[in-house]
């Protein structure tokens, strides 16, 4: 990959036509079944209900992994922040200076 091409502006490109494809795709879907059906509630309802389901498969599958994962890890953030906190408030108080609680 050459360093002078640019690579912001056609990945952009690129995310913005795969949102109008799959916009596009789902109107024509329900189009289509609002023709065969008469009605344009109930392919809404249909199409919505489907994009819905195969939404909370996908984020039962694979990302409630993910996100259990990250909120583990924040969770280790904070304990050890804590932690540290208060050896500087401990080293505060043996150096004679002000404690996190009386400075801010």
């Amino acid at each position: 990959m050459r360093i002078d091409r640019p690579f912001f502006m056609p990945l952009a490109i690129t995310v913005v036509s795969a949102i109008l494809a799959a916009i596009l795709l789902v109107s024509a879907l329900v189009a289509w079944l609002a023709e065969l059906l008469g009605s344009l509630k109930i392919p809404c309802l249909l199409v919505g209900s489907f994009l819905a389901l195969m939404a909370f498969i996908v984020y039962n599958v694979s990302l409630k992994s993910y996100f259990r994962q990250i909120s583990e890890e924040l969770r280790v953030i904070y304990s050890v922040s804590r932690v540290i906190r208060g050896w500087l408030d401990w080293a505060a108080t043996i150096l004679g200076g002000k404690t996190t609680e009386e400075g801010d």
